[in-house]
């Protein structure tokens, strides 16, 4: 079995400000968001990870910076993985999410990923998202079966990847609770058959 521990990136500027962050845009973590991705690595710090897996996005490459800094025994090393980063909003990216709330498209890519088609405005879709995620955990799954693997990633990222591996159809995934800035959701795999199952969702006893 593998277990991949998928956190979600701290805090930002942006998530403070209702401004859509998506694969196009960063903002600056908070000090709260760092000091919960320290709080996160004391608590995940006696698991052993046989692979650290990181979006290329700043807010993520910072969070598990902080979650590695407490690791004192030797240094950890991670992998950037491109498709890891944030779903993208295309022109929206980066804007007040305010903008765009009366938005038929934005109603769809809150309430029914199935429907929202954010091609007019270069975006990204909920399927092009998981079809870019899936195949990273199910070649990790496969490299490393009784592994586990650390995933610093994004919200609808995460959400979307975990919802879609556990066989949640598209035009659901937006029903399932959000995940909080680092927040720990585990997701166990089967290597035999690439079925997954979550352990826990949206974890944030280490606040």
């Amino acid at each position: 079995m593998t277990t991949f521990y998928c956190i979600r990136h701290g805090k930002t500027v942006f998530n403070q400000d209702f401004v859509l962050q998506g694969g196009l845009s960063n903002s600056p973590l908070l000090a709260e968001g760092l000091e919960y991705a320290k709080n996160a690595g004391d608590y995940l710090k006696h698991i052993s990870f046989d692979e650290i897996l990181v979006s290329p996005q700043k807010r993520a490459q910072e969070t598990a910076q902080a979650i590695l800094s407490t690791y004192s025994l030797e240094p950890q090393t991670y992998q950037t993985i491109e498709d890891l980063r944030e779903i993208e909003f295309g022109d929206w990216d980066g804007l007040p999410q305010a903008q765009f709330e009366d938005f038929e498209q934005f109603k769809h890519l809150v309430e029914r990923p199935d429907l929202y088609d954010p091609s007019d405005f270069n975006g990204e879709s909920f399927q092009q998202l998981v079809d870019r995620t899936v195949p990273i955990f199910n070649e990790y799954t496969e490299q490393f079966p009784d592994g586990n693997i650390l995933v610093v990633s994004h919200g609808l990222t995460l959400l979307s990847t975990m919802g879609y591996l556990t066989g949640v159809e598209i035009r659901d995934l937006r029903k399932q609770p959000f995940l909080d800035n680092v927040s720990i959701s585990t997701v166990l795999a089967e290597p035999s058959d690439l079925t997954y199952s979550i352990e826990r969702w949206n974890n944030t006893d280490h606040y």
